[in-house]
């Protein structure tokens, strides 16, 4: 379905798109006339514009998931949720890429038997997990936290942290037996 070009001043098609009940007219609409400002602001509030990117989408997913809403809202009204919405999106995707960190250098215990290609070996073997499975890998041998602590900082159950660890451990011996 093709639609028609709507200048930026034209508002007033918005309410009128919505007072059709064509939900899905309303939502592309205020998507072509809001996209590309509401992304400029995004990015120039976080300084990333993927984030930026990323938030406006989910805003005008959750716009499409509120439509009935939407389509009571005044312009005004539509156009300030979908700005606080995109934005709160945006402090979301930002609280999460802190939360996680680059996979820091591993240390690892300097005794008599310990070969430095040992050392080798087991950073290769662990770069070669997803992320996925070696942040909780590492979290609970190289850190020392327990299911739970490396649940709240994943942001996952317990039992998920302790499934990625023993799927993690079987690749782990996989790949080892493969470099033997």
């Amino acid at each position: 379905m093709e639609f028609p070009y709507f200048p930026a001043n034209s508002l007033p098609i918005l309410n009128v798109l919505a007072l059709k009940g064509d939900e899905k007219v309303l939502i592309e609409t205020a998507f072509r006339q809001y996209q590309n400002p509401m992304q400029k602001h995004i990015a120039s509030f976080c300084g990333d514009e993927t984030a930026a990117m990323d938030a406006v989408s989910q805003a005008f997913t959750q716009a499409w998931i509120r439509k009935d809403t939407l389509e009571a809202m005044p312009e005004p009204a539509m156009k300030a949720w979908l700005y606080a919405t995109a934005r709160n999106a945006a402090v979301d995707i930002k609280r999460k890429e802190r939360s996680f960190s680059p996979m820091p250098e591993y240390d690892l215990p300097d005794d008599g038997e310990w070969n430095p290609t040992d050392r080798i070996t087991v950073e290769e073997l662990m770069r070669s997990l997803p992320s996925d499975l070696s942040i909780p890998l590492h979290l609970k041998y190289w850190q020392g936290m327990n299911s739970a602590q490396i649940g709240l900082v994943m942001g996952i159950p317990p039992a998920t942290v302790r499934t990625r660890i023993r799927t993690a451990l079987t690749k782990l011996r996989r790949n080892a037996n493969d470099l033997e």
